[in-house]
Parts: C-alpha cells; sequence; structure tokens
C-alpha cells in the first residue's frame, strides 16, 4: 500500500534507487520510500557486468570505488545475509604504448596515494597471473589484485534488505505516473495506487530518466547508449582452473574487458 505522505520518494528499483535508499537509511533518513514499476533490477541493472576497478586517474572516482568494493566485499553480505557473489579476481589493465605506459604509471600514483595495492607488471608475470592472454606487442599492464565484479541483481537485493531492515519502504509493481511541486515547496508524486506527498524527489530512472526530468520541466541531457557483451560456450581450458583468471582491460586489441563467467569467457565491448 502506498502512503500518503515519505520524506524521500525514489523514482526507480536499480541499483542506484536502492543504494540510495539503503545509504539514507544509514544516514538516519528511513522514512523512504522506492517504488519500482515492475521488480527491482529489470531495468538496466539486471544485465550490467557488474565490475568494478581500483583502476582509476581520478581521486574523487578513486574513493568512490574503493568504497564500492569494500561495501561488496566485505560489508554489504555479513550485514544483510543476502548474497552479492563477490568475485575478487583482481585485474589487468594492459599497455602496448610508451604513452600508455605512462597513463598507467598516473593511474597506478592515484591509486596509490588512496592507499590501493597495485603494480605495474611485465609481460612475464601477466603470463604467470592470465596463462592464456596473447602478448603480442604488450609493454606491460598495472595489476589490481582487489578489483573483482559482482552479480549486479545480487547486489541491489541486498542493498534493498538493507534498507528495509533500516525502515525503508520498497514498493514494488508501482508505477509513477508524474510529479508536480506543491505551493509550500513539497512534491507530489503520482502513481498508479495512490499518491504520495514528500520532501524530496529522486530520479532514479535509469533508461527513463530524461522521461522523469520532463515532468517537471528538466531537459535532462542524456540518452541510452547500447553496451555489448557476449558470453561463449564452456572454454575446455578453464574447466580444470582452481582459481578464477583476472579481469583483462584492453583498449587497443578490444576496445573493452575480457574475463571469465563461471567456465565461459565474457567479453564486453
Amino acid at each position: 500500500m502506498v502512503p500518503s505522505s515519505a520524506r524521500v520518494v525514489i523514482i526507480g528499483g536499480g541499483v542506484m534507487g536502492a543504494a540510495l535508499a539503503y545509504h539514507l537509511a544509514h544516514e538516519g533518513w528511513t522514512d523512504v520510500v522506492l517504488l519500482e514499476k515492475a521488480e527491482l533490477t529489470s531495468g538496466s541493472t539486471w544485465h550490467a557486468a557488474g565490475q568494478i576497478t581500483h583502476s582509476t586517474s581520478s581521486f574523487s572516482l578513486g574513493k568512490c570505488v574503493g568504497y564500492n568494493i569494500d561495501l561488496y566485499s566485505k560489508v554489504l553480505e555479513k550485514e544483510t545475509g543476502q548474497s552479492v557473489t563477490w568475485h575478487g579476481c583482481g585485474s589487468l589493465r594492459l599497455a602496448y604504448t610508451e604513452d600508455e605506459r605512462d597513463w598507467l604509471c598516473h593511474t597506478r600514483s592515484v591509486g596509490r596515494a588512496l592507499g590501493f595495492p597495485m603494480e605495474m607488471v611485465t609481460p612475464q608475470r601477466i603470463r604467470e597471473l592470465h596463462p592464456f592472454y596473447n602478448l603480442d606487442g604488450v609493454l606491460c599492464a598495472l595489476h589490481t589484485p582487489d578489483d573483482g565484479h559482482v552479480d549486479p541483481s545480487g547486489a541491489t537485493m541486498a542493498l534493498a534488505q538493507g534498507a528495509r531492515a533500516l525502515g525503508a519502504r520498497i514498493i514494488r509493481h508501482c508505477r509513477a505516473t508524474n510529479i508536480t511541486q506543491l505551493p509550500g515547496g513539497e512534491w507530489k508524486v503520482f502513481t498508479e495506487q495512490g499518491d504520495i506527498r514528500c520532501e524530496h524527489v529522486v530520479n532514479a530512472g535509469g533508461t527513463y530518466a530524461r522521461q522523469i526530468g520532463a515532468w517537471v520541466g528538466l531537459d535532462i541531457p542524456t540518452t541510452s547508449m547500447t553496451h555489448h557483451y557476449l558470453v561463449t560456450d564452456t572454454v575446455p581450458e578453464f574447466q580444470t582452473l582452481e582459481r578464477e583468471l583476472p579481469v583483462v582491460r584492453d583498449d587497443r586489441m578490444v576496445s573493452g574487458y575480457i574475463r571469465m563467467e563461471q567456465k565461459s569467457g565474457l567479453i564486453g565491448i
């Protein structure tokens, strides 16, 4: 049942909406309602690759990804009891030219300032970490051993569980249809199950964020972009591996990433 009022209404039940509900609740804002038109993660979240890397050249973004990796690998599953299937396989970002090597050295310096474990490794070490990758022309790689990937649906469900445990409400199969601002500055969110008066509205609509913004006269300068990844058949060489291979990020030969997906390969373009 939709409440008549709330402090915050979040529109969208993907990983961003669920994460915001979770973190607001942890900050003491428990009068939160999240609206999802179908099932949680049924938009673009469910088929995301779910990869997170410490390898970033931005100090601010580095702090964000460091927090995320700690949340998914150490905190969230323990707190909620909901599996997030964290795979801490590490990753390699390859360099083929001196310019690319310089950029990786800069990235390493940012990571070191943030306390992240990362090192430049030679092709010989790359071969030890990943015996199947074609290293023709590779000069070196940035190895980030604490990187990994997470099941986006599992992470979202865990965030939602954590938010609920602290008092936030998550209402599925409830489509928001409009937003208007009231004379006193509050907002009214119209839904298929009734209207909610609130102090704050958050647009976490993902693919539909632009349409939601238009309800209140905002022309949000975003558009949906297509990202492809493919999953191979089972790779025989993976069958007997006792560990998961690191994710390989190769901007030159692949313009994307390659990793294991169970005993198959996943290639993101």
